[in-house]
């Protein structure tokens, strides 16, 4: 590690001469998508710095930056972000990209799953801020709106080590963004649809020639009492002579399902206009959410089962471009309180309180990064980020009055060096060394090595490879958890590594097409596992246990078609076969584990969306399919053993109304089309069709 920081420190003093930063953006400096983007259409450029000559170079020959050589990534279409205001990342994701989204109903918790992998492995970030939780090691998607994100990406296995450590499986990465359009801009949209669902998303927000501000606001609400046929109960209808005479599943209410969520974002600009900027973004979140019983409760006794959360999260961030290098720094915070509350009715008006959690979190961040190049191809990178955990949890209930939990600090500090080149105009190198501090231990550095092999510049057909180490460190509830907390715990260390294409080509002048495969294949060491321990097996510890091998492909297509007169016709679909293998060793014979599927993770799944737009109408069709998923390890094909496959169909019409001092859109948006019976989590019931209808208007201002 301070290896590491001293190389950071030099090179941060170290200035090259000669040649502006190149400004290259997300779609390809060539103007065809970038490897991972599904054709979004044109949207504000990101920057990303190298030299002006390069940038000429890679003009003429439809070349990629040079900062993403060999990168496996998947840019999330930005109309795709802001399909609906009721729309959250997990659903985002699962129509969009190649991840298995594991959702325990609707509005509840929902994880993501990258290459086999589980939730703990994929790191999710927001402005360059980690906002996974130290103590559960993972992040709740359903809590984070697909409308406060102007981007997001996701980066494939070894490709994760750019940006941070520990995403054996990738990273999520969020951006919000400040206005592009300079003047002031209002829109508010009101939804209301099935189940008593409310949704309201205002943002206001104003551009000027070096200030700009922008306030969004969601507030989400519903009963969620959706009828379902549960497939886990039966009915029995006897005769006279007592012998079934009918037999049918009951259908029931989804109980104690209400949920409120409010979001509050406040972002800040001031661009100095000499290669200095500042920014500030404040997020915060309040949700309270009922949890709903399990299809297989038969009790009627009325019951307390809910979750309440609150967090803050802040980021202030400095950015400053000289010559040939950028500089940027960040500092952030992220306050959280999570309470759980479970009480049962006595009967007599009294409760008994079977559970009475609340868990605070501070977390504090200080990040820098600085890139530089030089002789037009070459590229040094060096990033340190310090994160100072906090955590206080316990339980008070009839059961432990007396409160029982943990309250512990951890550090985490984690420091890098890349180094890109480009020997000629074909190949893309890069190299990356991470190595990472948490919690009084150091992880062995992590080194990481990306490549691309420009095959083809007309069809822009690369091939890529990369490979990696990867350690996970485990979560605070995994070493301090009570009971069953294990402080001796190590990290899970793992070899990664994958091969593939990628494609775009424009055919004629209304035609363009993309496509990119990988073979993946990783191999993790230490699994963490929870086992049932003590004298009478009445809790869990974690063990760094299992030994998994987790291999398969991902596929994905595009093309947008421009025909007509106005017409456009876009699709974008994803498949993947994933095998996530339990390889430890068992002297065990009886032991029916080895060699089987993970639980929870789906070997195929698939998903498209399709739009057809013309004038001011639009019509969207979303796809989504997961084969049999296994509930234990032995992959038994039983009721209880497995979650059946599925396949999920929704589709949106919209229609925009342009007026002269106000537009207005009207968008209606029809969940589960076929009204398939289906759940994601075993015994977890999932609505059958349901609609939602959306106004929105946004008030035309007078620009300068």
């Amino acid at each position: 590690m301070q290896y590491l920081l001293l190389i950071s420190v030099i090179l941060g003093m170290f200035q090259a001469s000669g040649g502006d930063p190149e400004r290259s953006d997300s779609k390809g400096v060539s103007g065809h998508p970038s490897e991972e983007v599904m054709l979004s259409p044109s949207e504000p450029e990101d920057r990303e710095t190298a030299p002006r000559d390069t940038l000429r170079a890679a003009v003429v020959s439809g070349s990629r930056p040079l900062g993403q050589a060999g990168i496996s990534r998947t840019e999330i279409d930005s109309i795709a972000l802001k399909e609906n205001i009721s729309l959250s990342l997990a659903g985002l994701l699962a129509y969009n990209s190649s991840v298995f989204i594991k959702q325990y109903g609707r509005a509840t918790l929902s994880t993501v799953s990258l290459r086999g992998t589980a939730s703990s492995h994929t790191q999710v970030l927001w402005n360059g801020m980690k906002i996974s939780s130290p103590m559960l090691g993972m992040a709740d998607f359903s809590l984070i709106p697909a409308y406060f994100a102007d981007r997001a990406e996701i980066l494939h296995g070894p490709s994760s080590l750019q940006e941070t450590g520990g995403g054996t499986g990738g990273a999520v990465i969020l951006e919000s963004r400040l206005p592009d359009n300079p003047g002031a801009e209002v829109q508010y949209i009101q939804g209301l649809g099935s189940f008593l669902t409310a949704d309201e998303f205002l943002r206001v927000s104003y551009k000027g020639r070096h200030f700009s501000t922008s306030t969004r606001l969601l507030l989400s609400t519903s009963k969620n009492d959706f009828s379902f046929v549960n497939m886990d109960k039966k009915e029995i209808a006897y005769d006279g002579n007592m012998e079934i005479a009918d037999s049918w599943h009951p259908v029931e209410k989804n109980r104690n399902g209400e949920f409120r969520d409010f979001h509050v974002m406040q972002e800040l600009g001031y661009d100095f206009g000499n290669g200095n900027a500042l920014t500030f973004s404040a997020w915060y979140m309040d949700s309270w959410r009922q949890i709903p019983p399990v299809s297989v409760d038969y009790g009627t006794t009325d019951i307390i089962n809910e979750q309440k959360e609150s967090a803050l999260r802040v980021v202030a961030g400095w950015t400053a471009e000289r010559d040939a290098g950028k500089t940027e720094i960040s500092a952030g915070c992220s306050l959280s309180e999570l309470g759980y509350d479970n009480a049962r009715d006595n009967g007599n008006g009294d409760w008994s309180w079977l559970t009475r959690a609340v868990s605070r979190t501070g977390t504090f961040m200080l990040k820098g990064k600085y890139s530089l190049y030089f002789a037009g191809k070459w590229m040094l990178a060096t990033d340190v980020s310090a994160y100072f955990h906090s955590i206080t949890s316990e339980d008070r209930s009839s059961l432990v009055p007396e409160g029982k939990g943990y309250d512990v600090s951890a550090a985490e500090v984690s420091a890098a060096v890349s180094v890109k080149w480009q020997p000629v105009r074909r190949i893309g190198l890069s190299a990356t060394l991470r190595e990472e501090f948490f919690d009084r231990d150091f992880s062995p550095p992590v080194p990481a090595v990306n490549a691309d092999f420009l095959v083809s510049r007309s069809w822009q057909l690369y091939l890529k490879g990369s490979a990696s180490l990867n350690y996970r460190h485990p979560s605070l509830n995994d070493l301090y958890y009570v009971p069953g907390g294990n402080p001796d715990l190590g990290p899970e260390s793992g070899f990664c590594y994958d091969a593939g294409y990628s494609l775009s080509k424009r055919i004629g002048r209304d035609m363009e097409v993309e496509a990119g495969g990988y073979w993946f294949d990783s191999m993790i060491d230490g699994w963490i596992l929870w086992l049932p321990e003590g004298a009478r097996k009445n809790f869990w510890t974690p063990v760094n246990m299992m030994k998994v091998h987790a291999f398969g492909v991902e596929q994905r297509v595009g093309t947008q078609w421009r025909f007509a007169d106005g017409w456009n016709f876009r699709f974008n679909g994803n498949f993947t076969w994933s095998r996530s293998l339990d390889s430890s060793p068992s002297e065990n014979v009886s032991d029916s584990s080895y060699g089987k599927q993970l639980p929870y993770i789906p070997e195929y799944s698939g998903s498209f969306t399709a739009s057809l737009t013309w004038k001011n109408w639009s019509l969207l069709w979303k796809w989504c399919w997961y084969s049999t998923r296994y509930v234990m390890t032995s992959n038994e094909k039983t009721v209880s053993g497995s979650v059946p496959p599925y396949f999920m169909n929704d589709i949106s019409i919209g229609k925009k109304l342009d007026f002269r001092r106000v537009g207005l859109s009207v968008l209606l948006n029809i969940d589960n089309l076929f009204n398939e019976r289906y759940v994601t989590v075993l015994s977890r019931p999932m609505p059958g069709i349901n609609y939602e209808i959306y106004i929105g208007i946004t008030p035309k201002f007078k620009r300068k």
